[in-house]
């Protein structure tokens, strides 16, 4: 056997699936399909055999897939290769709400009772696992199930890290602790979650039982075991105990509700006052227009609030990922979304002036912002004027940054005398002499060739769409 065979596919396996020896993901001719090895062949079909996969597919549950001719094996290690359904784009769980991390929590839990019923379980409990169609979650790892050999459910450490302890601080501290993934991409520790939530969470039998005496087991366990055997393991408990352990997460998840009250943005359309209702209905036909003009498949709204305007791409068919820094707004829109059954509208949190990195290790496991799919029109719309005055950036670099995010754009420039821009020069110093609309566009023209510019009637903002630059050699 050829043992260099790793090391010839490296280029095209998925950087975020190379810890598993079941299986990976690669990509061949733009498609993501999995490699089943034969490492876990007898898992695999065992899975395919109970049952167990035609009820998730039935159910939504769980990504469909197609086996394809072993003659399309790429190594005397792959038993099987697997092409899923496509997932249109890839997001993580730092750039979720409350709702959509509390969604795939459910998502997991329900896998694992279906599992438990056809003699299966899940292995892990990743919520790098799952995956959202819209507002819709879909569990991606196929190769996770393995037979239920009687004992303790060997996910649970890793189901309280990624799932009870961010939402149980999201619920009880604050929504920042959905960007907790960041520096630890194997969920939140739970000795640290323990000491962070107050007090009157050791009432919650749930949060009692899952944070607080969990991480105290943990401590305890970890001072007198072996190097890599820190996490308790008890003894077998049985399916019924099994069972009801999932119940037991189940209704502590659930009963963990989103904090805070509506925001100065999560509101922000019901009480502008900057448009009057004839400007504001006219900037929506302006932009639904351009749309028209374009008629992109893939759509970010950038600083796109509660998705008032993407919702003018996904009525027309379009995918929309709607990125806002507020968690607020993002849970807002994820509700909407979710109440339509919309599979088009795909809410994130994200810093626009500080966007998702690459992580993990060799900076390759979880893809920047930048890495993944270049959307056909970008909706910066009330937007420039934040990432210039309260971020600082200039309009040169904000161009450059879209640039690299989209092929076309539909951009709105707030003059500085505006209303809004004015409210965000009260509490500094107005330094930003650049910020006049001739300098504006000689900034997005370095980036962009100027398609069609439409003044907003009666607010002094125009609308522009451009499209991306092409240079002398054809490159964009």
């Amino acid at each position: 056997m050829d043992r260099d065979w790793r090391t010839q596919m490296l280029p095209d396996i998925s950087p975020s699936s190379f810890r598993d020896p079941a299986g990976y993901v690669f990509v061949d001719g733009g498609v993501v399909k999995r490699a089943v090895t034969v490492h876990g062949e007898a898992d695999y079909r065992r899975f395919m055999s109970s049952g167990l996969y035609q009820r998730l597919v039935g159910e939504s549950l769980l990504v469909a897939h197609e086996e394809r001719d072993v003659a399309i094996r790429r190594s005397p290690d792959v038993a099987t290769v697997l092409v899923p359904e496509q997932i249109p784009t890839i997001s993580y769980p730092y750039e979720w709400c409350f709702g959509q991390l509390r969604d795939a929590a459910l998502l997991t839990l329900r896998l694992e009772a279906h599992a438990l019923e056809h003699g299966m379980t899940l292995k892990d409990a990743s919520a790098f696992n799952v995956q959202f169609r819209g507002s819709q979650p879909i569990f991606i790892d196929t190769l996770s199930f393995e037979p239920n050999d009687g004992g303790p459910w060997p996910a649970y450490n890793q189901f309280c890290r990624h799932f009870v302890a961010p939402l149980a601080l999201m619920s009880y501290v604050g929504s920042i602790f959905s960007r907790c993934w960041k520096p630890s991409l194997d969920g939140f520790p739970l000795d640290g979650a323990s000491a962070l939530l107050p007090r009157r969470t050791y009432l919650r039998f749930g949060l009692l039982v899952h944070i607080h005496l969990h991480a105290r087991s943990q401590r305890r366990y970890s001072r007198c075991a072996p190097p890599g055997l820190e996490t308790p393991r008890p003894r077998a408990p049985g399916a019924d105990r099994k069972r009801a352990l999932v119940e037991s997460l189940r209704a502590t998840v659930e009963g963990l509700r989103v904090s805070g009250n509506a925001t100065e943005w999560s509101d922000y359309y019901e009480h502008t006052s900057h448009y009057g209702g004839e400007s504001e209905a006219r900037k929506k036909e302006i932009v639904g227009r351009m749309i028209d003009r374009v008629r992109p498949a893939l759509v970010y709204d950038l600083g796109g609030n509660t998705g008032e305007y993407g919702r003018l791409a996904t009525g027309r068919g379009a995918a929309c990922v709607c990125f806002d820094i507020d968690p607020q707004c993002v849970q807002s829109n994820y509700e909407r979304s979710k109440a339509a059954g919309d599979q088009h509208m795909l809410p994130l949190v994200m810093d626009l002036t500080n966007p998702t990195p690459p992580l993990g290790f060799h900076l390759r496991e979880r893809l920047s912002l930048l890495e993944r799919d270049r959307a056909d029109l970008l909706l910066a719309l009330a937007i420039i004027h934040h990432l210039r005055i309260t971020g600082n950036v200039p309009f040169l670099r904000i161009a450059a940054f879209l640039a690299d995010l989209g092929e076309q754009l539909v951009v709105e420039y707030v003059p500085k005398n505006d209303v809004m821009a004015q409210s965000l020069l009260r509490s500094r110093k107005d330094t930003f002499f650049d910020y006049e609309e001739d300098h504006f566009l000689r900034a997005f023209q370095e980036h962009f060739v100027m398609e069609e510019s439409v003044p907003i009637p009666g607010s002094g903002r125009t609308i522009y769409l451009f499209r991306r630059r092409i240079d002398a050699s054809g490159r964009r």
